[in-house]
């Protein structure tokens, strides 16, 4: 029987390996082509040891230069079964490229209903409200364009600016929860930190996880609607993991397939669907620090995991906690979270 289930591995066209808690168990050739040290009775690799609590997911890892995408699924009894291959150059899908079109088409029109009256007769000043709605328009607009600014970057020959230092980790996610949690709670969403860890050291780029955080804060939190957001950090292995989940009931597999970008279903989207951005730059943000990002799911809504390297860190370069960035003048808190927040939010905000 090892023998047939060896071979069957072989046949496959994408590397496979199926490792239990502690080691690997097989791998096939394209697995130890693409990665060499994936060999029977070696150590599980750290890239490999998220704690999963679904059957199955499917997400992105990276070795040394190369990123990955892996699908995981239950093989036996206590046992998973990894299948993966390299993945595409980070660059934006013709879906997604619709759909900032599509998005910055609908905020155009925004722009021009806010700032009719402006052109009436007499109107010297937008009333609270309009000033407002506006406002929000405009943040939405900028953090569309600052996406789609992202992900050129990141397609691009130079590729993005990343500055890793040595930081906080637990300091950066309870100063993000903190910004967060009283402006989701004007969209009748709660957001939830859950830790014992007062700091977790870890070499990252602070401006860059800042956005992975708001930006994936956001997807929650779009999809609990009244519900509730968790972020849960824990220390694992040499590793910082990260858990985000809401209270959302399950979705539905077209929502599924868009999520993981396997969507070929060319319907219009939803208005409050967004242009599919946010998943693609938190998982550029994951690779460029070496990590492993995983979406699971089951019975509820997915579940995303991710997973960053808490060492080496350069014991040349002083301790940072990352401080509040301003990007264009404009706070990245509201940016990242004005497409669920109400336009009363940004009431009190302005345009320097």
């Amino acid at each position: 029987m090892p023998d047939t289930y060896q071979a069957l591995l072989d046949s496959l066209p994408e590397g496979a390996v199926q490792a239990n808690q502690e080691k690997i168990l097989y791998s096939n050739r394209l697995a130890r082509h693409y990665i060499p040290q994936l060999t029977a009775d070696a150590a599980l690799p750290d890239f490999l040891t998220l704690p999963f609590s679904t059957p199955s997911g499917e997400g992105t890892f990276t070795d040394g230069l190369s990123r990955y995408t892996f699908h995981r699924s239950e093989a036996g009894e206590e046992t998973q079964l990894f299948l993966f291959h390299p993945a595409p150059q980070a660059a934006l899908t013709e879906l997604q490229l619709d759909g900032v079109v599509r998005g910055l088409r609908s905020l155009l029109g925004e722009f021009a209903v806010e700032l009719g009256p402006l052109t009436a007769a007499g109107q010297e000043s937008l009333s609270p409200s309009a000033r407002a709605r506006f406002l929000k328009s405009y943040h939405r607009t900028f953090r569309l364009v600052s996406n789609l600014d992202f992900m050129c970057q990141a397609g691009g020959p130079s590729g993005l600016p990343f500055q890793p230092i040595t930081m906080d980790l637990a300091g950066l996610c309870h100063q993000v929860c903190q910004a967060a949690s009283g402006l989701l709670g004007q969209a009748d969403v709660r957001l939830i930190y859950d830790t014992k860890l007062t700091s977790l050291l870890i070499p990252g780029d602070p401006v860059l996880l800042q956005r992975m955080l708001l930006t994936l804060i956001a997807n929650a939190a779009r999809a609990a609607k009244g519900g509730q957001v968790i972020l849960r950090l824990r220390s694992q292995r040499r590793r910082a993991v990260i858990a985000l989940s809401d209270s959302a009931k399950s979705i539905n597999p077209r929502q599924l397939a868009a999520m993981l970008h396997q969507d070929t279903n060319h319907a219009l989207p939803r208005p409050e669907q967004g242009a599919g951005l946010g998943l693609p730059i938190a998982r550029h943000i994951v690779d460029l620090h070496k990590g492993a990002l995983l979406v699971e799911w089951g019975q509820s809504s997915p579940t995303v995991l991710i997973a960053l390297p808490s060492a080496p860190l350069d014991t040349g370069l002083p301790v940072h906690t990352a401080a509040p960035d301003f990007s264009g003048g404009l706070s990245p808190v509201l940016v990242e979270l004005s497409d669920i927040l109400p336009a009363e939010a940004f009431a009190l905000e302005g345009l320097d």
